[in-house]
């Protein structure tokens, strides 16, 4: 551009970063392991760091005033503000607890049929299907495939066979993987899915096994590639998704022991329910008092001084971790309780809706943190070793209080039941309706369960 000038000049800019620095990442890290993965990480800190020590009895963990000033007065250098908030930061106890009846959770292997179960009845699906569910899971190998047909069991259950087909697809969703597949094609492609792999990917390995597994087996990339049309690069990668995926999902439930270690126990005494964590396997520790002492020698040199006030840093920020665990881990599932108490005194069918958001501003902390304390841990319970992300159920918000996703799909189903034949209800129009009634709940919803109900369109309905 002729005549335009070019303007060179610094500029200042205000503005906020979160900055997430090595102790607050483990911190998060410690926040989100489970009760094994701590166990051994802890291990580790323990072995690196010689600051801190294992304590045998509860009463040698406890600090006089003294201890406490003496070591913000020789750690002065340090912000302490930022490590910990009261004394119980120096230390963390494991919990104590006699009167838990452990007899109540005998802990055992999980088969691939319970861990089916269990995903089918926090589906909340009406009875019927419920049923459907149980005898398709009934039929299910160790290899994890359906050995029947939809045809078959329809015919035992005298039901229609879409009906059957809808709670199949239902239970192909289940983990693991490609389980209650009919057959490898359909678990393989399943699977895929699963970890996103684009839809013209999985057509061309539907194509290799279906018509020329004698090549894949021989991993032939060049007959391959000549047969399909594709370079040869294409075929390695082809193969390598493959790789990826279990042939057999269901033989790790058989061939392998697994073992669930409960986070918390969750006892009802009475009326009255109770969380203890279980930190079993995780020892009560403290800051060894021999590198204090150190620390309070005027003859320390200063490369000595410098490491041992860097090691009781570091252990200081895994103590006000774990407690932060802890704590957090037993607020977390005391609000779910809270939520889903009928759960624990009458099983699946009184669970409720339960948003991440609802336990986050009942305990005052961002949901990102009910997430992390959520994902991968376990509660035991009289009802058995429940995932604690499963309390969270899907519904909707109404102006009457929560409904599950299962009473909506009923009220679309009732409404289009009722309709004029001549005149059917539209999407929008169900939408509107239901509105009305306080539940609110938009067009491509409504489509969604219309379409999860088997139920066509409006105008395919028309005059039906």
């Amino acid at each position: 551009m002729k005549g335009a000038k070019l303007n060179l000049g610094i500029q200042t800019k205000l503005g906020q970063r979160l900055l997430i620095t090595p102790q607050m990442k483990q911190s998060l890290n410690i926040l989100q392991m489970t009760v094994t993965e701590l166990s051994t990480e802890l291990t580790n800190i323990l072995q690196e760091n010689p600051v801190l020590e294992i304590v045998e009895k509860r009463e040698d963990t406890d600090l006089s005033s003294g201890e406490v000033d003496q070591y913000i007065e020789n750690l002065k250098k340090i912000e302490w503000e930022d490590f910990f908030s009261d004394k119980d930061d120096f230390r963390y106890l494991s919990s104590d607890d006699d009167e838990l009846d452990y007899e109540k959770f005998v802990s055992r292997d999980v088969s691939l049929e319970e861990h089916l179960i269990f995903q089918l009845k926090i589906l909340g699906l009406p009875e019927g299907e419920e049923e459907i569910g149980s005898y398709i899971i009934g039929n299910i190998d160790e290899n994890g495939y359906l050995t029947t047909t939809v045809e078959e069991i329809a015919k035992e259950l005298n039901v229609g066979v879409e009906e059957v087909e809808k709670v199949l697809k239902l239970i192909q969703d289940f983990e693991p993987s490609g389980v209650g597949a009919r057959n490898l094609v359909e678990c393989i492609s399943k699977q895929l899915e699963d970890m996103n792999v684009v839809p013209d990917d999985i057509e061309l390995i539907k194509l290799i096994i279906n018509n020329h597994y004698q090549l894949l087996e021989r991993k032939d990339i060049k007959g391959l590639s000549k047969e399909l049309d594709i370079s040869e690069e294409y075929v390695e990668d082809l193969l390598e998704m493959i790789k990826r995926t279990d042939p057999k999902p269901g033989l790790k439930y058989y061939n392998q022991i697994r073992y669930i270690v409960p986070d918390v126990y969750v006892v009802k005494k009475g009326d009255e329910i109770e969380i203890i964590p279980n930190d079993d396997s995780i020892p009560s520790i403290k800051i060894n008092g021999y590198y204090i002492k150190m620390l309070r020698d005027k003859n320390l040199d200063k490369d000595t001084y410098e490491y041992i006030s860097e090691k009781v840093k570091s252990a200081l920020w895994v103590l006000k971790s774990l407690n932060q665990r802890k704590s957090t881990i037993v607020a977390v599932m005391e609000s779910i309780v809270k939520f889903q108490r009928d759960f624990f005194f009458k099983g699946f069918d009184a669970l409720k809706p339960l948003r991440l958001k609802d336990v986050a501003e009942d305990i005052g902390i961002h949901e990102s943190t009910i997430s992390r304390v959520t994902s991968g841990k376990y509660a035991m319970t009289e009802m058995g070793i429940i995932e604690i992300k499963t309390f969270f159920v899907k519904g909707f918000q109404t102006d009457n209080g929560n409904v599950t996703t299962d009473s909506v799909k009923s009220m679309i189903k009732s409404l289009i039941d009722d309709e004029d034949k001549g005149k059917p209800l539209s999407d929008q129009k169900i939408s509107e309706i239901l509105a009305k009634k306080g539940v609110n709940i938009a067009r491509r919803t409504v489509a969604k369960y219309r379409e999860e109900l088997g139920i066509p369109a409006a105008a395919e309905r028309k005059n039906r």
